[in-house]
């Protein structure tokens, strides 16, 4: 799906005029309608961007990522962010650990 599409309709179903999500995304009006108008359809547009946009919006930056299939699906990525996400670890070594726990438990 294209960014102009997602936006516009996170935006449209959360009854948001531009001018709120601009206040709560600190993206310029103009800079969102360029979005919606789909100027940035075929271009990159930055991480930090979509970042401010997820949380103009209220929503994980993984869910506007999945609808623009850039993020390829891995059962191990899937389980490590996981695994960070639900018991709040942050060191990526304790989650290799767990992973590799989970990993031999499988085996078996």
């Amino acid at each position: 799906m294209k960014l102009s599409k997602i936006i516009k309709n996170y935006r449209n179903n959360l009854s948001l005029t531009m001018d709120s999500l601009s206040s709560s995304s600190s993206l310029s009006k103009g800079f969102i309608s360029k979005i919606e108008k789909g100027d940035f359809d075929n271009k990159n547009v930055s991480l930090d961007s979509i970042i401010k946009l997820a949380k103009g919006l209220d929503v994980k930056v993984k869910e506007i990522l999945d609808q623009l299939n850039v993020i390829e699906q891995d059962d191990q990525a899937s389980l490590r962010v996981y695994l960070r996400e639900k018991y709040k670890i942050e060191k990526e070594k304790d989650t290799k650990l767990i992973e590799d726990l989970i990993n031999n438990l499988r085996e078996d």
